[in-house]
């Protein structure tokens, strides 16, 4: 097989397998999901699976950083737009929040796993996007005001969360 080729299938069997993994992490959750039911999931053999990603965490990974980039794709936007700052602002709170609540699998391991000391590729790569749409943002005001509206903003979702899970086990 010539090296595009092989290139293609790689990034055709990947795609497979990130599609495949995110209708698991939808459905079950991190926690939940692994590579026995990405397998079944997908028509894969196990051994297939771990030729294409070592690991779970790697495949979640690979799809936190495309939500990513679609994140900054969307905050670029607002940044680009009419809107006076504070409209800006409370735009991008409105795209941070919709992250959050409907990509949470994502949101959270972004939040847990982006900057733990693991300096994998993956974690590099998300270090570097949160940075990139963080940095976009100070624009709209000083990077002290911005890290109090994110901790505002993350301890409300988190409070939340934990709220719900509280309640649907009482």
């Amino acid at each position: 097989m010539t090296g595009e080729k092989k290139a293609a299938a790689t990034k055709y069997h990947r795609k497979a397998l990130m599609t495949a993994a995110d209708r698991l992490l939808v459905e079950y959750g991190y926690a939940g999901m692994n590579m026995n039911m990405l397998a079944k999931e997908a028509n894969y053999s196990k051994a297939t699976v771990y030729v294409y990603f070592r690991s779970k965490d790697e495949l979640v990974c690979a799809l936190a950083i495309e939500r990513l980039k679609l994140l900054k794709r969307e905050v670029a936007l607002v940044l680009k737009s009419d809107f006076d700052i504070n409209e800006k602002l409370h735009e991008i709170g409105n795209v941070l929040k919709e992250f959050a609540e409907d990509d949470s699998v994502y949101f959270d391991y972004v939040t847990t796993r982006a900057y733990e000391d693991d300096e994998t590729t993956g974690n590099t790569e998300l270090r570097a996007l949160v940075k990139d749409i963080f940095n976009s943002m100070t624009v709209l005001t000083d990077e002290e005001d911005l890290l109090g509206m994110w901790y505002t903003f993350y301890g409300k979702i988190k409070t939340k969360r934990m709220a719900k899970a509280l309640s649907e086990v009482l």
